[in-house]
C-alpha cells in the first residue's frame, strides 16, 4: 500500500505542473516583455512534470530511462526556475551553473548506475545538487519578493524543500538508507516525495501568481502615467490631491498649485514638427521632475499644459521654487531642440479650503496673468493666503 500510495503521490504531482505550464506558455506570450522568466518557469514545469512521470514509473520502463531521464528532469527543471526567477529580478541567468550542475549530476547518476551501481550514491549527489539549486532559488525569493505575498510564499515553499532535500543528503550517508531506493518504506522518503510533490504543484501555481501580480501592478502604473512622458497623468494627480489635502487637513498647512504652461507651443509644433514639439515636451518633463522631489506629484495636465502639487510650503517659498523651475527651463541645455520658455501660475491655499476646483481656478488666473505680462515669467495668486 506504501509504494502504491507514493506511485500515487508522484503521478498526480506530474498533472499539476503539466497543466500549469501550457497556461504559463499560453498567457506568457502576450506579457510585456520587460516581464521576463516567464517562459523559462513554463519550462520548467513541463519537464518537472515529464521528470516526475519518469520516475512513477520506475519498475515499468527501463531503470536507466527512469534514472537518468527523472533524475536529469528534476536537476534542469528546478534550475529553470531558479533562471527564470533570476531573470524576472533582473538578475543575471545562471546558465553556467544550471549546465555545470546538470552534467555533474548525469556524470555522477550513469557512473553510479552502469559502473559502480549504488542507489545511496546517486540519492545524495542528486539531493546534494537540488539542495544547492533550491537554496538559490529560496534566498533569490525572499531578498527580491519581500512586498510580494506569492513570491514570499514560494519561498518559504522552497526553504521547507531544501531543508528537506538536505535532510534527505545527509541520511543517503548513514548505513540506514533504505535499500529499496525511491520507494523506500521508510518515513523520511516519505516526507521527502510528498513535499517534493507538493512543491512541483505549488511552485507552478506560485510563479503564475507572481508574473500575474507584477503583470497587474505594471498595468495600473500605465493607467497612471501619461504615456508620452512618464509624468502622473490627470486621474493619478487628482488621487495625489485627494491624500495630500487630507494629510494636509489633519497636520494643518498650504496646499499650492503650480499650473505650467510652454510658451508659444503651438508655433513650435508648426515650425518644427510635432515629432520635435513631443521631444521638448519629453525634455521639459524630464528637466522639471529633476526639480521637484517625488513629494510634489509632477503630472501632465493635457497638451503642453503641466501641473505639480506642493504641500506645506510658504507662498513665497513656492514661488522661489517655480522661480527655479523657470529660469532652468529658459536655459537650453539640449542644443538639438529649439529654445523654449515657460510660464508658471501659483495658487497657494488653506488645506481646508484646497478643492482641486478652487487651486485650479485660482492657478490659471495666475497662469493667465504671466503670459499677458509677456511670458517667461510667474506669478502667484492674490488669493493666496497663509494658515
Amino acid at each position: 500500500m506504501a509504494a502504491f500510495d507514493l506511485h500515487t503521490v508522484l503521478l498526480m504531482s506530474a498533472v499539476m505542473p503539466g497543466l500549469m505550464a501550457l497556461v504559463m506558455f499560453s498567457l506568457g506570450r502576450s506579457f510585456p516583455t520587460n516581464i521576463r522568466g516567464v517562459g523559462n518557469w513554463a519550462s520548467g514545469a513541463l519537464i518537472v512534470s515529464a521528470a516526475a512521470i519518469l520516475l512513477a514509473l520506475r519498475g515499468t520502463i527501463p531503470d536507466w530511462l527512469s534514472i537518468i531521464g527523472g533524475n536529469g528532469g528534476m536537476i534542469l527543471s528546478t534550475g529553470l526556475w531558479l533562471i527564470g526567477s533570476q531573470r524576472f529580478y533582473g538578475r543575471p541567468p545562471a546558465w553556467r551553473f544550471v549546465l555545470l550542475m546538470l552534467l555533474v549530476g548525469m556524470t555522477s547518476v550513469a557512473w553510479m548506475t552502469w559502473i559502480h551501481p549504488s542507489a545511496p550514491g546517486r540519492a545524495l549527489c542528486i539531493n546534494a545538487i537540488l539542495a544547492l539549486i533550491y537554496g538559490r532559488q529560496t534566498l533569490l525569493l525572499l531578498s527580491h519578493g519581500r512586498h510580494d505575498a506569492s513570491a514570499m510564499f514560494i519561498g518559504v515553499m522552497f526553504l521547507i524543500q531544501t531543508a528537506v532535500t538536505s535532510v534527505r543528503v545527509v541520511t543517503s550517508i548513514g548505513s540506514g538508507f533504505s535499500a529499496t531506493g525511491l520507494y523506500g518504506r521508510d518515513s523520511i522518503q516519505t516526507v521527502y516525495l510528498a513535499t517534493g510533490a507538493f512543491m512541483s504543484l505549488t511552485a507552478t501555481v506560485g510563479f503564475m501568481l507572481v508574473a500575474m501580480n507584477r503583470l497587474r501592478l505594471q498595468l495600473e502604473q500605465q493607467s497612471l502615467a501619461d504615456p508620452l512622458t512618464g509624468l502622473l497623468n490627470r486621474r493619478a494627480f487628482l488621487n495625489a490631491h485627494r491624500e495630500e489635502r487630507e494629510k494636509m487637513m489633519r497636520t494643518g498647512g498650504l496646499l499650492s498649485l503650480l499650473l505650467i504652461d510652454l510658451d508659444h507651443f503651438k508655433v513650435i509644433n508648426d515650425t518644427h514638427g510635432h515629432v520635435k514639439g513631443d521631444e521638448i515636451l519629453v525634455d521639459f518633463s524630464e528637466r522639471a521632475a529633476g526639480m521637484l522631489t517625488w513629494q510634489h506629484h509632477l503630472s501632465r495636465w493635457g497638451g503642453e499644459e503641466f501641473a505639480a502639487l506642493v504641500p506645506g510650503l510658504r507662498p513665497e517659498d513656492v514661488f522661489d521654487l517655480a522661480d527655479a523651475l523657470r529660469a532652468r527651463i529658459a536655459r537650453n541645455e539640449n542644443p538639438a531642440l529649439p529654445a523654449y520658455t515657460c510660464s508658471i501660475g501659483i495658487a497657494c491655499t488653506a488645506s481646508g479650503d484646497a478643492t482641486i476646483e478652487r487651486l485650479v481656478k485660482d492657478a490659471d488666473e495666475a497662469l493667465y496673468r504671466a503670459k499677458r505680462n509677456g511670458r517667461n515669467s510667474v506669478e502667484l495668486n492674490d488669493q493666496a493666503v497663509l494658515v
